[in-house]
C-alpha cells in the first residue's frame, strides 16, 4: 500500500485487523532521504527470489539505489539480482537511465506513463 511520509498508519492498522498483511511503501520520499539499509534489504529479498518484480517510477530511484550499492561494494549482487527478476519502469525516462546501466526493462505501460498504468502493466506481466 502506498504511503506519503507525513501519513499515519490508520489504513495500516484497519487492513491489519480485517486480516491483511499490508506492506506500506513511501513512493515519494525524497531520494535524500532513502535509507542505504532499506535499499540494501531491497536487494537481498530480490536476490533471494522473494520479489516477483520491482518497479521504478523515477530516474533518482535508480541513481539512489545504485549510488546505495556503489557506496556498499554491492553493486555486482544488485545487478545479479535485478537480473533475475522483473523489472518495471513507469515510462521512457525511466527505462532508458535502466537500460544505460544494462538492467534489462521487462515491464512498461505503453501510452500514459503514470502509476495506474503501470501497476496494470505489472498485473497483466505477472498474470501470464
Amino acid at each position: 500500500m502506498q504511503l506519503y511520509p507525513e501519513a499515519g498508519n490508520r489504513l495500516a492498522e484497519f487492513l491489519s485487523g480485517a486480516g491483511a498483511l499490508p506492506h506500506p511503501v513511501l513512493p515519494y520520499a525524497y531520494v535524500p532521504q532513502s535509507d542505504p539499509g532499506m535499499a540494501l534489504a531491497l536487494t537481498d529479498e530480490i536476490a533471494a527470489g522473494r520479489v516477483d518484480a520491482v518497479a521504478f517510477t523515477s530516474a533518482s530511484q535508480v541513481w539512489r539505489l545504485f549510488e546505495i550499492a556503489n557506496e556498499a561494494n554491492d553493486e555486482v549482487r544488485l545487478y545479479a539480482a535485478l537480473a533475475r527478476t522483473a523489472v518495471a519502469a513507469v515510462g521512457p525516462v525511466v527505462a532508458e537511465e535502466l537500460r544505460r546501466r544494462g538492467v534489462a526493462v521487462a515491464i512498461m505501460p505503453r501510452e500514459t506513463f503514470f502509476m495506474k498504468p503501470l501497476v496494470s502493466a505489472i498485473a497483466t506481466f505477472l498474470s501470464r
